[in-house]
């Protein structure tokens, strides 16, 4: 943990100011594609977090392998929802299999 101390005496510029432009939001690389609808969004997110508390940076290659297994059990609908979780991890790798797929 890192501790922020100025030396005695002086008062920092960061401690004195007020912050202004404060996000209300954070801040994502995907945020453009939610557009803040939670409550589509909230299984795929829900998934996507479970998979990565389970199987730390490889959940995205777990799901890519998900998505994998439901379309060639021929279930489209269970195959786009494993390469969403898999485009909520990582958008390069999901990219990549949704190329591989439609060649």
């Amino acid at each position: 943990m890192v501790r922020f101390a100025p030396r005695y005496g002086i008062v920092s510029p960061c401690l004195s100011r007020t912050i202004r432009g404060r996000h209300v939001r954070a801040v994502n690389d995907n945020c453009e594609d939610w557009c803040g609808i939670w409550a589509e969004e909230s299984e795929t997110l829900d998934t996507a977090l479970r998979m990565f508390a389970a199987h730390g940076f490889s959940a995205a290659s777990r799901a890519c392998d998900a998505a994998v297994i439901a379309d060639k059990g021929g279930d489209d609908e269970r195959s786009l929802f494993w390469l969403e979780v898999c485009r909520t991890l990582d958008r390069r790798l999901a990219n990549d299999f949704a190329r591989r797929m439609s060649s």
